[in-house]
């Protein structure tokens, strides 16, 4: 009876959405600052706010701290940017559209937190926080959360040796009669540590992705890009090789131990622990290296090591455009740049993991964080920064169109399986490339 008393008790609380929290402790002389978050994260950083304005001696403002669904935040504030928050939580690939035209978001100008962003985050990440306004670059994102894919693995069967190569993945699956990876969609996300390889001793690429900005610079028709798909051609149609997603799905694939490796990131962890149990592995995507095979036909010599590419991406803090001419506007913009700088900094990051299992964005999180060098997961994603690249999409909306929903990843399927007998051989490779590479650029095929 006490337990059917507590459950509805505790079904009606659960069921009062409690999203915001205003902290009084400052003055209301300035008015109130409002800033959101993911919903996962809000009753945290309620907590920080109060924090800041407890410390902060004539602070003049009220914070009310909001859950919002970080994936829709960017649009939600566009639709009424002045009822919009002062602060909001977006992921880096929504930039482009909050600075088309004029910008909807204010650029960073406070010295102290901008020279906080630089010291703090891996370049990846400072790559993609700036936009150009009217002729001028400027910092618009704060990062503070970050994700990469890992590979999940059965270590059960492989050993630290041989996961540090998808060849010695390979030869022990095919000792077991098993498979080594089936990839857990067929999406250009899930399926991009081949697209996103790079050299292992220059970091050179095998595909470019708008790097300079500009939908035209995508690239994939390199020697490096051949090579690269011939090796994953040749591991994806060997018997005890890569698969494509199967019909049981990869969980069960994974318990029954048909296959012993997956890519994918932090929210499959749970799925991929109860598949596996205590032998569940984790470490960072594996290197390949190139065969005179795999160079055939290219300008690469047999024996390139390559490595295995991610995308590493961040969610960042940005801000509300203020009227930097109105003397009220001015001192609210240095006002909401105190707060980011104090919920954004390592220390902080720190916390927000402990307690809501957010991945920093902070560049030696795995070496100076006791919270991180005790999670294997946490600690793997970061190592993976150093091979990964942040989405390239935010400068222009086409480039995530173009990228994910043109067909591209359709044709790298395509090429890596030879379907149909298409891609046999290195003219049929080439010519598949120049495929995505213009699907990359146009959306259209050649």
């Amino acid at each position: 009876m006490k337990k059917s008393i507590l459950a509805a008790l505790l079904i009606a609380v659960l069921s009062v959405p409690v999203l915001t929290t205003s902290c009084n402790r400052g003055s209301q002389q300035g008015g109130n600052i409002k800033i959101w978050v993911g919903t996962e994260s809000t009753a945290f950083y309620q907590k920080k706010a109060a924090e800041f304005i407890q410390k902060t001696q004539g602070f003049a403002y009220t914070i009310t701290v909001e859950g919002v669904d970080t994936g829709s935040a960017a649009d939600k504030f566009l639709t009424d940017t002045a009822a919009g928050a002062d602060i909001f939580t977006v992921a880096h690939d929504n930039l482009g559209k909050l600075i088309a035209g004029a910008s909807a978001i204010g650029p960073i100008t406070d010295q102290a937190l901008l020279r906080q962003i630089q010291n703090d985050n891996p370049q990846a990440f400072l790559d993609v926080i700036k936009g150009t306004v009217q002729g001028t670059e400027y910092t618009f994102g704060i990062p503070y959360i970050s994700q990469a894919l890992v590979l999940y693995y059965n270590k059960a069967h492989l050993s630290d040796a041989d996961v540090r190569t998808w060849d010695g993945i390979q030869a022990k699956a095919a000792s077991l009669g098993k498979q080594s990876l089936t990839l857990v969609g067929d999406d250009g996300y899930n399926n991009s540590f081949l697209v996103l390889a790079s050299r292992e001793t220059d970091g050179v690429r095998a595909a470019n992705l708008y790097e300079d900005g500009t939908l035209n610079s995508a690239n994939f028709t390199s020697d490096l890009a051949v090579a690269t798909m011939q090796w994953g051609q040749r591991f994806f149609t060997n018997a005890n090789g890569g698969r494509r997603p199967s019909d049981s799905g990869w969980e069960i694939e994974m318990a029954n131990e048909r296959t012993l490796a997956i890519i994918s990131g932090a929210w499959h962890n749970s799925a991929a622990s109860a598949a596996l149990g205590s032998n569940l592995g984790i470490t960072i995507l594996p290197n390949f290296t190139l065969t005179a095979a795999d160079v055939a036909g290219t300008n690469i010599p047999a024996g390139t090591v390559m490595r295995s590419g991610t995308f590493a991406d961040t969610k960042m803090f940005v801000m509300k455009k203020y009227n930097m001419s109105d003397q009220a506007q001015a001192a609210r913009a240095a006002a909401v740049q105190q707060v980011l700088l104090y919920i954004s900094s390592k220390e902080v990051q720190e916390q927000s993991f402990a307690e809501c299992d957010n991945l920093p964005a902070y560049k030696n999180a795995s070496t100076e964080f006791a919270s991180i060098r005790n999670n294997l997961l946490a600690r793997t994603q970061i190592e993976m920064f150093s091979r990964g690249i942040a989405q390239p999409f935010g400068v222009d909306p086409q480039m995530g169109g173009n990228y994910y929903g043109s067909g591209a990843n359709g044709v790298v399927l395509d090429i890596l399986t030879n379907n149909g007998n298409q891609y046999g051989n290195t003219a049929q490779i080439r010519a598949g490339l120049a495929v995505i590479q213009s699907l990359w650029r146009t959306g259209q095929r050649p």
